[in-house]
């Protein structure tokens, strides 16, 4: 009787065991499958207005781009790319949108068949295509373009190149510069600030530097900046 009883508790444990093993696979499965996907942000506003060849931007709450999103704008079409973290998705048109309404859907599911938690649309008006690339805004430069007889230490530690454009420099850089120096570039309320590295800008010596900036509407230019520092004293 009491190896019939140490049997049956045997049973009863191997049961519990395997029931338990059983729920802690569930556990691990709703583990893999994650939060359920939302729309965290949309780069035009609801009634809101972009430039008919200007890209829109959809923020996911997390990775989604191995899943089966659908980003579409009516009365359009275009191509969709994704950040390297793959929760940024960009939506460019191609050709331009035209003139008028048209209403943006985010829609799908992310890896685990997830759908997202608030499918969204927003409606908003397509106006002529931007085709002005960013310019130079030479008299907000620091110094302004052009200047002569700059003092090398009114600028001991940065310059600012201004730019100027009617959708937002989204991209500067500097392509070439003569003479070379070290800097370390900030770009920031369309102003690409160029902090000086271990290097003293020095008299009497003509700066000339080309910089290339693009726009949000993906227009882009190549133009030079310059002036001349004064002579020792």
């Amino acid at each position: 009787m009491k190896r019939l009883l140490r049997i049956f508790a045997l049973l009863t444990a191997a049961s519990m065991l395997i029931w338990i093993a059983g729920c802690g696979d569930d556990d691990d499965d709703d583990d893999d499958a994650g939060p359920v996907p939302k729309v965290v942000s949309v780069s035009v506003a609801e009634g809101g207005s972009v430039g008919g060849t200007q890209p829109i931007q959809v923020t996911f709450s997390k990775k989604v781009d191995d899943g089966n999103i659908t980003i579409a704008v009516s009365g359009a079409t275009g191509s969709v790319s994704w950040d390297a973290a793959g929760k940024v998705a960009t939506w460019t048109p191609s050709p331009a949108m035209s003139e008028g309404a048209h209403a943006l859907t985010v829609s799908g599911t992310d890896a685990g068949d997830q759908e997202l938690e608030n499918p969204t649309t927003i409606n908003f008006t397509a106006t002529a295509p931007d085709t002005e690339a960013p310019k130079l805004d030479g008299g907000n430069c620091e110094p302004p373009d052009g200047s002569k007889g700059v003092d090398p230490a009114d600028y001991g530690e940065a310059i600012v190149i201004a730019l100027k454009d009617n959708v937002g420099v989204t991209e500067a850089k500097v392509v070439s510069s003569d003479p070379e120096f070290n800097f370390i570039p900030e770009l920031a309320d369309n102003k690409l600030t160029l902090t000086f590295q271990k290097y003293s800008m020095p008299n009497e010596t003509e700066f000339t530097i080309d910089v290339e900036a693009a726009d949000g509407s993906g227009n882009s230019a190549t133009f030079t900046y310059s002036f001349t520092t004064m002579a020792k004293e």
